[in-house]
């Protein structure tokens, strides 16, 4: 992961201030971080300007410093720290995104740590992660949070314990109340901490954080659409007809009635099913032809006082003039899929009942359509 991790501390003789920074170099650096002026004082120690600390992974260095190497990521830095620790705001503290293109953007978790000696007796720092790319961080939220908020846990813990014996030895409250402010010189995060070390471990958490990658899970092949519906013929086809033969059509190829017409123009209709489908080749005929130039039809049967849902959308859809052809076929491709998918779902249940009907937002006048759609379903999973 390409970024900065930085600890971020506000020090009530400096203000907000960065007082440790982990990065990612291909070589370990022969230069010691520029010359910033860094404030320094016990609460604010760290590593030595001129210090490092570094890992090795395979090539590549993994460098602690006291501010990062590069002067504009350090100014970068600062500049978080302090909207970290002083203009942005959580809720009892906690995990927060801020940034924007120029500045960089930033996963920042604020935390503090008791100490006796502090004003409110405690000491507040963050932990801030520093990037350009937007998207990776945000993709690595997840992961990055759970492992920065484990890090402040266990500084707190350790903060805590050596708090708990410095009040039963002397309760600095007690003393406060009776002599106002202490006089006491800051401490350290290794003197919070009682850890020595605490830095170096933070070297290699931060070290961690930097070899994080998000885990995506991908298709390694992306299922194919089962339907084609370029609209442009359908739209002529309902220009040449008159609107009863072109719904009685249209009702015949849905419903799963043998439509006898030429084959370019039953093709045409077929766009409006599932290529895998198979056609009636037998039962009720529709008869379609040109007569006198004229589009006649010879069905026994007569469409029903309201029309299937999808054949509405689909009518509806063609003349509609601000569809163009580039939008209309995803659109009538959409609702061809959603009635596919309701009748899989009928296909799974035995005997369907009115309150599955319901849910489905299947209604009685859509059930020869669904009659023929789930025998077409069941045999696909066959």
């Amino acid at each position: 992961m390409d970024g900065v991790v930085g600890l971020g501390h506000f020090c009530e003789s400096h203000g907000p201030c960065v007082i440790l920074a982990t990065q990612r170099c291909q070589e370990e650096p022969r230069q010691y971080p520029h010359s910033l002026s860094v404030p320094w004082c016990e609460s604010c120690q760290s590593i030595d300007l001129d210090q490092s600390l570094v890992s090795k992974d395979e090539g590549v260095c993994y460098v602690t410093t006291r501010t990062p190497l590069q002067q504009d990521v350090a100014f970068l830095l600062k500049q978080a720290a302090v909207r970290s620790l002083s203009c942005e705001e959580t809720r009892e503290g906690g995990t927060m995104y801020f940034g924007d293109s120029e500045r960089g953007h930033v996963l920042s978790h604020t935390f503090a740590l008791q100490d006796s000696l502090a004003r409110g007796f405690h000491r507040k720092y963050s932990i801030l992660i520093l990037m350009r790319d937007k998207i990776h961080l945000l993709n690595c939220w997840p992961i990055l949070t759970k492992n920065i908020k484990e890090i402040a846990s266990d500084l707190q813990t350790k903060a805590a314990q050596i708090n708990g014996v410095e009040q039963s030895q002397c309760s600095q409250r007690a003393v406060r109340q009776a002599q106002g402010s202490p006089s006491s010189p800051a401490r350290s995060l290794s003197q919070l901490t009682g850890e020595p070390a605490v830095f170096a471990h933070l070297h290699m958490w931060f070290t961690w954080l930097l070899t994080v990658e998000p885990f995506v899970e991908k298709p390694s092949s992306a299922p194919e659409i089962p339907i084609s519906c370029p609209p442009a013929a359908l739209r002529a086809l309902l220009k040449d007809m008159d609107r009863e033969t072109f719904r009685k059509a249209v009702y015949c190829i849905l419903t799963g009635i043998k439509l006898k017409v030429d084959q370019e123009i039953l093709g045409v209709f077929r766009q409006l099913l599932p290529q895998n489908w198979s056609l009636p080749k037998s039962g009720e005929i529709c008869k379609l032809g040109k007569i006198d130039d004229k589009w006649v039809v010879e069905w026994s049967g007569c469409l029903p006082p309201k029309l299937p849902k999808l054949q509405t959308v689909i009518e509806e859809a063609l003349q509609n003039e601000a569809l163009v052809d580039r939008a209309l076929e995803p659109f009538l491709i959409g609702a061809i899929l959603h009635w596919r998918n309701v009748a899989r779902s009928l296909t799974w249940v035995s005997a369907p009942n009115q309150e599955l009907f319901q849910s489905l937002g299947v209604q009685k006048f859509d059930l020869p359509l669904l009659a023929y759609w789930t025998a077409q379903c069941r045999n696909e999973k066959n």
